[in-house]
């Protein structure tokens, strides 16, 4: 028996001693999915509880509770209490996991999972509030991070991200050249390759860096969940590139087919409209467009310009609507929209003075005429009146 307790010991000493670190493979990899397909149990426990965080998914949240109980002699002390703490933590909020992280730091500072999963829910709760101390303190600890992992996805994400959302902190061309180095080192990673695309288009390199983009781009739209705000971006690229057919095939196999998000199909018809070859398609997208979204100034002005040029008289009062309703939306309206309005606007005052106030001004005169026609006519029959009844009383 007592061989058997020993056998247990040994074994469990063995398992707390050569288990993978999760704080260590999460840097390293900064990819949930392959935390949850890994064959380490505290990794995919630990990967069930982020892709809960990540969605809001209650059967992520469920899968890791079960696999806690179904393997719990296989988890140390350590991972244990965190998994408590990562299973009571609400997704929508970043408050409450920052406070109960730092108790779990100050008991256990030695975990590195720790100090990386504080650096998420600072971040994000910084992106909320804006608060410099907050700022100071995520790019602080992203800093010191570094000197131990060196060039991880994760820092490479966080500090990109960071630069380039900061004004305070942050400098963009600063975070374009972290980014680029990290996806250039981590060409498969998901989280990087996003973070590249987004950055690179917001500054305009993604012409600057062509090869690297495109190389980028079409490894991403291989991603069986590609996100949607990404995909638009990578379709516009190619479609200002004038390599349209592939810029189709994004939007129509890869977007349309698996979105149901207002904003993202208001985006890609927008784009299909800015970048279609005939004004009809241009009008037709644009009003295609504005059935996900109204009251968007920028698409009801590109859609009257789109009518004026498919039809200028068949079309040019629902434009003129249009660009009535888009510039009270938004005053700052391109020249050449506002120069059309200008135009429509004077059209209807000149159209409004020949048909409705000259004939009624010619109307009113007229009238005028006639009524001091007829009094003329009437005082010199009375005067006449008067003189013959006169003469008639002189004779008398």
């Amino acid at each position: 028996m007592k061989r058997i307790l020993i056998l247990i010991y040994l074994i469990f000493v063995f398992l707390q001693i050569f288990s993978v670190d999760i704080g260590e493979f999460y840097a390293t990899y900064f990819d949930v999915d392959k935390m949850i397909n890994s064959n380490d149990i505290n990794i995919k426990i630990f990967g069930y509880f982020k892709k809960y965080l990540e969605s809001g998914y209650s059967s992520y949240l469920k899968a890791a509770n079960e696999l806690r109980v179904e393997y719990d002699n296989n988890l140390t002390f350590k991972e244990k209490k965190l998994f408590d703490i990562l299973s009571s933590i609400n997704p929508q909020t970043t408050l409450s996991p920052i406070n109960r992280l730092n108790e779990f730091k100050n008991t256990y500072p030695d975990l590195l999972i720790t100090d990386l999963l504080l650096i998420e829910f600072e971040y994000n709760q910084w992106k909320i509030t804006g608060d410099p101390n907050l700022g100071a303190k995520v790019i602080n600890n992203i800093n010191k991070l570094e000197r131990v992992l060196l060039k991880s996805p994760f820092l490479i994400y966080y500090k990109s991200n960071f630069m380039f959302n900061s004004n305070l902190y942050g400098n963009k061309n600063d975070a374009y050249m972290i980014i680029k180095e990290g996806v250039l080192n981590f060409p498969d990673n998901k989280k990087i390759i996003e973070t590249y695309i987004t950055i690179s288009t917001s500054l305009k390199k993604n012409f600057e860096d062509d090869e690297i983009f495109e190389k980028i781009s079409k490894t991403y739209i291989k991603e069986p969940e590609g996100d949607e705000k990404i995909l638009l971006f990578i379709a516009k690229h190619f479609f200002e590139k004038n390599d349209k057919d592939f810029a189709y095939n994004i939007v129509n196999k890869k977007i349309l087919p698996n979105t149901k998000n207002y904003k993202i199909l208001f985006l890609v018809y927008e784009l299909l409209g800015d970048y279609s070859d005939t004004y009809t398609q241009k009008m037709n997208y644009y009003k295609k467009a504005l059935e996900y979204d109204s009251d968007n100034s920028r698409v009801l002005s590109k859609w009257a310009l789109a009518m004026l040029n498919v039809d200028y008289n068949k079309y040019k009062s629902l434009a003129r609507i249009a660009l009535n309703k888009a510039v009270t939306l938004d005053p700052n309206l391109s020249e050449e929209a506002l120069n059309a309005l200008k135009k429509l606007r004077n059209e209807i005052k000149i159209d409004v003075m020949f048909n409705y106030i000259l004939p009624i001004l010619f109307f009113v005169a007229i009238s005028i005429f006639i009524i001091i026609y007829f009094e003329k006519r009437k005082k010199q029959k009375e005067k006449e009146l008067m003189f013959k009844e006169g003469d008639e009383n002189d004779r008398n």
